[in-house]
């Protein structure tokens, strides 16, 4: 078994907000974790520069204490394409782990060149905790609240949200787009084998089995054992900013 290592940040703020690039006139829905550009834009901000967006990969792990509703948001009056305000959908206590591959960006994220921010520039954090860690290649773990890639949500043994997503923007505002698997719970990887029944034909129970149970499992040895599985460990998916 291998090991890689990567620079883990550990980040915590009082809200956020993640907005939908086209929303319902008037109100402001938030996605439920940060796109992979919102992350691309956080570590250039840290460093301080734009970085080559093939550089590195990352990973995450987002959690928060609940959602609500800004009343008041945005109240440019004097901007004629804005002259009401709209309501705008809020994250509570967001706590963002993130981990990147690229260790020579460990003084800029101890040292970051601009204010900590995730989501809207006012939407301040704080770094608890950024240090280098050692992610061990597994054969089992589990994966929770992240981003994974679309083609593994029929495998998983939890519910996902399909979702949409810029994952890069380059220098001159340009797009890319990607779908992704939101996973809020925590779902066993490789998925446990479905249930048999005693009515099941082999075929029904070959039909159940997908494509691209062979993934290479990273798992951060820190973090906590999966609820119903002591010493299984949460995993951690690396994704890319633009095509690989």
């Amino acid at each position: 078994m291998g090991t890689l290592p990567v620079i883990k940040i550990e980040m915590a703020g009082t809200v956020t907000s993640f907005r939908y690039p086209h929303f319902t006139q008037g109100f402001q829905p938030t996605f439920e974790m940060p796109p992979p550009s919102t992350i691309y834009g956080h570590i250039c901000s840290a460093v301080g520069d734009y970085i080559a967006p093939d550089s590195l990969r990352f990973g995450y792990h987002f959690v928060h204490a609940g959602k609500f509703v800004d009343y008041r948001e945005h109240l440019h009056f004097s901007d004629p394409i804005q002259p009401f305000p709209f309501d705008r959908e809020l994250l509570f206590e967001p706590r963002l782990t993130l981990y990147v591959t690229r260790l020579d960006l460990y003084e800029a994220f101890r040292h970051p060149r601009y204010a900590v921010a995730l989501g809207r520039s006012q939407d301040l954090m704080t770094y608890r905790s950024v240090k280098i860690v050692e992610l061990q290649e597994a054969q089992e773990g589990y994966f929770e609240a992240t981003l994974l890639p679309l083609h593994m949500a029929a495998s998983l043994d939890k519910g996902t949200i399909a979702v949409t997503m810029a994952r890069y923007i380059d220098p001159r505002r340009r797009p890319q787009w990607n779908t992704y698997a939101l996973l809020r719970d925590a779902a066993l990887w490789p998925p446990p084998a479905p249930e048999r029944h005693p009515w099941d034909s082999e075929e029904e129970d070959a039909g159940m089995l997908f494509e691209g149970h062979d993934v290479q499992l990273w798992i951060d040895p820190e973090t906590p054992d999966h609820r119903q599985k002591r010493g299984v460990k949460r995993a951690v998916w690396l994704h890319s900013f633009v095509e690989d």
